[in-house]
């Protein structure tokens, strides 16, 4: 089966790749890493939409989503609330939320998705 692979970073990774009807999107950070958790988490999943309407999906379509976030007890609301805003309530995925040290000290959250190409 072909595999489709979208924005190729520096010879690491591919932001998303699609294989067999399901697009994989790669952890997301923000790109302005000044802002609150709300602001990165806003950031995160307005970049997960690019990146499934590249791939030919969109949030509605979203399996799974794994959250990694930077002091969880202290940032888990305002992270669900940029996530709840976001979220189609008829579409709710399947998602884990775990607490992790991320990549540098100012990034405060990354999701990753997994979602199925729309028909």
């Amino acid at each position: 089966m072909l595999i489709q692979r979208f924005q190729p970073n520096n010879g690491r990774l591919s932001h998303a790749l699609v294989y067999n009807g399901i697009v994989y999107i790669t952890g997301q950070v923000p790109a302005d890493r000044t802002q609150d958790v709300g602001g990165q988490t806003s950031q995160v999943l307005a970049r997960i939409d690019e990146l499934l309407a590249e791939a030919g999906s969109d949030k509605s379509h979203i399996l799974f989503a794994q959250v990694w976030l930077k002091h969880a007890v202290k940032n888990f609301a305002a992270m669900n609330a940029a996530w709840d805003a976001w979220v189609p309530k008829d579409a709710l995925p399947a998602r884990a939320t775990v607490e992790a040290n991320l990549a540098a000290e100012n990034i405060l959250v990354e999701i990753a998705v997994q979602a199925a190409v729309k028909a």
